[in-house]
């Protein structure tokens, strides 16, 4: 029931000399005529009030108010079941989808646990295959059948595939902090402070999360973060945590006990000005000799820049699913994988028994059992279209990169290819999101292709990827006794055809966790 005041009755409010424009009615401004006038206070009692008036400024009165029931027509948003099962099916990995099917394959009785086959090896299936210079990229693929998905395999000794080459061995950086984090926490909280810092460590042991931001993100005081923090730094290796080089560099002098009051100042207050400065004008300001400011630099290039270097990745294996291999004529082949999952089918006899039987108990459970299966091979079955679909389009649109490599890297972003498959952007998104294509360059996850950064070069547009890909290559050919400056890798890929600032350079580098032009220098 919505209440309505009734018009007729509504008081009569007049704009008096030198009031403003809009009379108050208990407390409240309303302006004076037109629509607004029946934003009055509102009561659920008689439209009579005993001592007060119905009308007039000088009365302040209630206004009538009428109960009635008003009818309208209005839209909502709903997702039903089987659209939540879908998106969520998009969003998963191999891996998730893997262990997700297996549940529903043990937990539904419209399939037969027969039907399961353990994941071995990666199996590109045929049906798949298509050429994606081909004019009709997405036709061969449909949504599929809503009663069968089959994994098909083919014979192993047709394909030279290794799944151990997804592996990496030995602990992780994670694993080697979460043991010490186990041990030395002091409290629940601690620790689930620390797992949450922990996950935001990069492969170089650098914190990439601010502590305010920690802070709001778990909802504990920022107090607490540092505190949790500071223990992280304290683990091996030393300079793990740290937010920035200076930092690492002080965190392992301190903990090797070479850090003085002057390798302190020349870190936190001049390193760096070796990027723009010469030696010569930081000693002077520092006021001591080109010897001094040399061996407290020898002394900070014995530190180590990336303190996370020696650890491998997480051991989890990658599950490419789209594979790109290289045909004879210069095209490019894409095929999916589905080995990790089985032949799923509909139990005939339970569908059978569904449409017969007589219980209405036992009916409503087969219902929505048979309405599960059928959604779950319709949702896997969409998927696989779909990544088969953005995959196509991806090598297309990416086609220089697999043919010449990093340096042809083009700014792709997904509204793009959402336009060129016929798929919103957010689905783009979650089918890229922990996928993984193999292709004759290396295994990739569909994300790194997209990249809306973008220079403009002598006869091309450049990605952001390919500017990080040369700077990280200017840096692997200078010479160690005289590493370049950011300026001079600006410099460089400037005559390269590529215009990039300082500024961008050294954020690049940052990024790329290669350390500034000091640190660098070797003798």
């Amino acid at each position: 029931m919505v209440f309505r005041p009734d018009r007729a009755t509504i008081g009569t409010i007049r704009s008096e000399a030198g009031r403003p424009r809009g009379a108050r009615i208990l407390g409240r401004r309303f302006p004076t005529g037109g629509r607004g006038c029946h934003a009055a206070r509102l009561t659920g009692r008689s439209s009579t009030c005993p001592g007060r008036s119905r009308t007039g400024w000088g009365g302040g009165g209630f206004v009538n108010v009428d109960q009635r029931p008003d009818l309208g027509l209005q839209q909502h948003l709903h997702l039903t079941t089987e659209l939540k099962q879908g998106i969520a099916i998009l969003r998963m990995s191999a891996q998730e989808l893997s262990e997700y099917a297996r549940k529903c394959v043990e937990e539904n009785p419209f399939f037969d646990d027969d039907d399961w086959v353990e994941p071995r090896h990666p199996l590109a299936p045929e049906r798949y295959s298509q050429d994606v210079s081909a004019d009709a990229l997405f036709e061969k693929r449909g949504h599929g059948s809503p009663e069968t998905f089959d994994a098909e395999r083919s014979d192993l000794s047709q394909r030279s595939f290794s799944f151990d080459r997804f592996l990496a061995e030995g602990d992780t950086l994670d694993e080697h902090l979460l043991e010490q984090l186990r041990l030395q926490a002091d409290g629940p909280r601690a620790k689930a402070i620390g797992e949450y810092l922990i996950g935001n460590i990069d492969g170089n042991g650098y914190l990439r999360i601010a502590v305010d931001q920690a802070a709001a993100s778990l909802g504990v005081p920022e107090q607490e973060v540092s505190q949790v923090l500071a223990l992280v730094q304290q683990f091996e290796p030393t300079g793990v945590g740290a937010r920035n080089l200076a930092e690492c560099l002080l965190l392992q002098l301190r903990k090797s006990g070479k850090l003085t009051p002057l390798l302190e100042r020349l870190i936190k207050s001049h390193l760096v000005e070796f990027e723009t400065r010469t030696p010569a004008a930081i000693a002077r300001d520092m006021g001591i000799s080109l010897a001094q400011l040399g061996e407290a630099l020898d002394v900070i290039r014995s530190c180590n820049p990336r303190p996370a270097s020696q650890f491998g990745r997480p051991s989890r294996p990658i599950w490419p699913e789209v594979v790109v291999t290289s045909c004879d004529d210069g095209t490019y082949e894409v095929s999916l994988q589905d080995f990790y999952l089985p032949h799923l089918k509909i139990n005939p006899t339970y569908r059978a028994m569904a449409s017969h039987v007589k219980e209405h108990e036992t009916e409503t459970y087969l219902s929505e059992k048979l309405k599960e299966a059928e959604s779950l091979i319709d949702g896997i079955n969409f998927r696989h279209a779909t990544l088969y679909k953005v995959a196509c389009c991806m090598v297309q649109m990416q086609v220089e990169f697999f043919e010449r490599g990093y340096d042809c890297l083009r700014p792709l972003t997904m509204a793009q290819v959402a336009e060129a498959t016929g798929v919103s952007e957010s689905t783009v998104s979650r089918i890229s999101n922990g996928n993984y294509m193999q292709t004759p360059r290396g295994v990739f996850e569909l994300r790194f292709f997209f990249h809306s950064s973008a220079y403009q070069g002598a006869d091309r547009v450049v990605s952001s990827v390919s500017v990080k890909h040369r700077i990280g290559e200017l840096v692997d050919r200078e010479d160690p006794s005289n590493p370049l400056s950011d300026q001079a890798i600006s410099e460089a890929l400037e005559r390269e055809g590529v215009s990039v600032s300082r500024r961008t350079v050294n954020k690049y580098r940052e990024e790329l966790g290669i350390p500034a032009r000091a640190a660098r220098r070797r003798s």
